[in-house]
């Protein structure tokens, strides 16, 4: 008995040659949050002021110390008074010690 060749095109399913896009990192959706920030502030659109605000309130429960730290560093210079006040916030991950059991 010999197979069709609609029947044997379902035997092998084609490749689907589409891309799907990565998810960007928290930290990506921070600088794109600023960038907007920056749009809206130049012209002086609150809308936009708003939406960021609103995207990083979805954000929020992604945000670590270590993404927060790497968006400080990217967005404001390292020997600046700001950078230096706002890491000082965040846990320096060298000071923390781990405790061993005895």
């Amino acid at each position: 008995m010999t197979q069709t060749q609609d029947e044997e095109m379902k035997d092998h399913p084609t490749p689907s040659h589409s891309i799907t896009p990565p998810i960007p990192s928290t930290l990506q959706n921070l600088k794109e949050i600023a960038s907007i920030i920056e749009t809206g502030s130049n012209s002086k659109e609150v809308r936009r002021i708003s939406r960021a605000v609103r995207s990083t309130m979805a954000l929020r429960p992604k945000l670590t110390a270590p993404v927060l730290s790497s968006f400080i560093d990217h967005v404001l210079p390292p020997a600046s008074e700001s950078h230096s006040r706002l890491s000082s916030y965040l846990p320096n991950p060298k000071l923390i010690f781990i405790s061993s059991p005895r």
